[in-house]
């Protein structure tokens, strides 16, 4: 996105390669945070770009654009929250932030550890499990997370560690 000064102006050129870029990482974010509820995470995809059109005057170039649109899709999420029940489910991969449960998981197959790792997720609290996936799965900074939830640094810290406590918890029971 080029900048006009501290906006930013948007062609549909540029809109196609942003849509092309970030499109199936929204539909992604989309889709975990419905409970992989398919039809439901492709309207808030196209939900999300057609409030990036109409608001890009809104965007500042100095902000990280993925920020920005994560800002907007967390808003969406929370919204879709408000108007009905979504069971959520997550799956992330990596075993490191469970390292206490390692032996428990080396037992199981690779299938089996995502649906107990999903399972565990579900569980956490609305809070909790937002900023996990938002750190774990879409990979963004403890800062980017606070901006996208509009929270303070300090709550994204304190849910993600009650998060990784309560999950390393289950884990251990379930040896």
């Amino acid at each position: 996105m080029n900048a006009d000064s501290t906006t930013t102006r948007l062609t549909a050129e540029k809109f196609d390669e942003l849509y092309r870029t970030y499109g199936r990482r929204a539909q992604g974010f989309f889709l975990r945070m419905t409970g992989y509820d398919r039809p439901l995470a492709e309207d808030l995809t196209q939900e999300l770009f057609a409030r990036i059109w109409e608001h890009c005057s809104e965007y500042r170039s100095a902000d990280s654009f993925a920020t920005w649109m994560y800002a907007i899709a967390y808003n969406l999420c929370k919204n879709e929250y408000r108007h009905r029940i979504v069971v959520e489910t997550y799956v992330q991969e990596a075993r490191s932030a469970f390292s206490e449960a390692a032996p428990f998981f080396d037992t199981l197959e690779r299938d089996e550890q995502k649906r107990l790792l999903a399972q565990a997720v579900q569980n956490l609290p609305v809070g909790q499990r937002e900023v996990f996936m938002l750190r774990y799965d879409e990979e963004l900074s403890i800062e980017q997370v606070a901006v996208v939830c509009g929270i303070p640094v300090g709550t994204v810290k304190s849910r993600l560690f009650t998060a990784l406590q309560a999950l390393r918890k289950q884990f251990k029971q379930n040896e």
